[in-house]
């Protein structure tokens, strides 16, 4: 029987209580925030991980071996910049990431997240662990290109970043996808003019690669000799890179008038389109035979 003949598919995706309606039905959360579930469900699956890598003396005892013991004792040095040696025994040593996961604020979780990520030693699989953790929680905030954390306004966003950050992983295309990934960073921060200058340099850094003269209209009109390019589509995007670029726009300098701060869905908005926009444009460019 498939799921759709289940009469129970739905509850059975709902705890008793909110089967029952004596308690909340899970919703999506918002963004700069995380929830008590993901905190645990984080925890529970780092626990898992440091367990792995523990290390038991002969004579008793035991402490954390590597790659975990290099991640975290980097952790302390280079984000939180402590002087205090590496704390001795394995108890100790994971005690300092309980107390963050536990108790930090929403930012310090995802930034312990990030940095981690971000690590030489990271397992590869820990991205896919972390992702999935957010959906199940139902967080505003996926893994993308395995080292960057991003708020997601939609499902239809997160398809976009993940098919740019896809699509940009060409070695042509490594100054577009560092600056697709500083969008993602600054918008995480709260620096939505910084995200949304970012999320632009992308799509230029693009257009620089396909077309010498660096211009996004030299990029578009080179790619309309050899492949259709629907108008109303080249048009609205011109006209948002123009939002960008006048006088009272994100790139210039006048950033304390008013007209020129954007806010939060205007950030969301733009790395979403710019997104698609680059998959788009390299796409183009391969089935016209412009790129390899």
């Amino acid at each position: 029987m498939s799921t759709g003949d289940d009469p129970y598919a739905e509850r059975k995706k709902l705890t008793f209580e909110q089967a029952q309606g004596l308690a909340p039905l899970p919703r999506q959360l918002a963004l700069g925030e995380i929830s008590k579930e993901f905190r645990a469900v984080l925890w529970s699956r780092l626990n898992r991980l440091f367990d792995d890598h523990r290390e038991r003396y002969s004579m008793g005892g035991s402490y954390l071996r590597r790659p975990s013991s290099t991640i975290l004792n980097d952790v302390r040095v280079y984000r939180y910049h402590r002087l205090d040696p590496f704390p001795d025994g394995f108890d100790r040593q994971v005690a300092e990431v309980k107390e963050v996961i536990a108790n930090g604020s929403w930012s310090d979780v995802l930034g312990w997240l990030e940095f981690v990520l971000k690590h030489p030693a990271c397992p590869s699989e820990f991205a896919w662990e972390v992702d999935a953790v957010m959906a199940h929680c139902h967080l505003a905030y996926r893994v993308f290109d395995r080292v960057v954390i991003c708020p997601v306004g939609s499902g239809a966003e997160r398809e976009s970043l993940a098919h740019a950050f896809s699509d940009l992983h060409s070695a042509e295309f490594h100054g577009a996808r560092d600056h697709l990934s500083k969008a993602a960073n600054e918008l995480t921060t709260g620096n939505f003019a910084g995200s949304i200058r970012e999320s632009i340099n992308a799509v230029e850094s693009v257009a620089r690669t396909l077309e010498p003269d660096g211009s996004l209209s030299g990029a578009l009109a080179k790619l309309e000799e050899s492949a259709k390019i629907h108008a109303a589509m080249k048009a609205g995007f011109t006209r948002l890179y123009g939002y960008t670029s006048d006088e009272q726009g994100i790139r210039h300098a006048h950033l304390n008038e008013p007209s020129a701060k954007p806010d939060e869905a205007d950030a969301l908005f733009m790395i979403g389109a710019c997104a698609a926009f680059v998959s788009y444009l390299i796409n183009k460019a391969r089935s016209a035979g412009v790129l390899k």
